[in-house]
């Protein structure tokens, strides 16, 4: 009979190479200021809080260990669960051209 390998954890979250690339992301996001819009972190906060690994004591999600507060506000982040998942900004790429002057060269 296998036993199941027991993932360590530390304060609740997960020690893995998954960890330490999904903390990687959450760095950046804060550094550089990507956070979702709030109707997006509330919808996903929603999701969360109807999971069955949400732990309302600590506002946290026993499956990865992150305070969801901070997670469900960050662009890269992602339910381990695959609930939801990144949030991607669409950039406005339109060229404003009513500063351009129409030329028939």
């Amino acid at each position: 009979m296998k036993l199941k390998r027991i993932q360590p954890k530390i304060m609740g979250v997960p020690v893995s190479i998954e960890t330490a690339k999904s903390l990687t992301a959450a760095s950046k996001d804060i550094f550089m200021r990507r956070f979702v819009p709030k109707d997006v972190k509330k919808i996903r906060m929603d999701i969360c809080k109807q999971c069955p690994s949400w732990s309302e004591r600590f506002n946290r999600c026993t499956e990865c260990g992150c305070q969801m507060k901070v997670k469900a506000a960050l662009t890269s982040s992602e339910c381990p669960l695959k609930k939801w998942g990144r949030h991607l900004h669409v950039r406005d790429t339109r060229i404003d051209t009513s500063e351009h002057k129409e030329t028939t060269e």
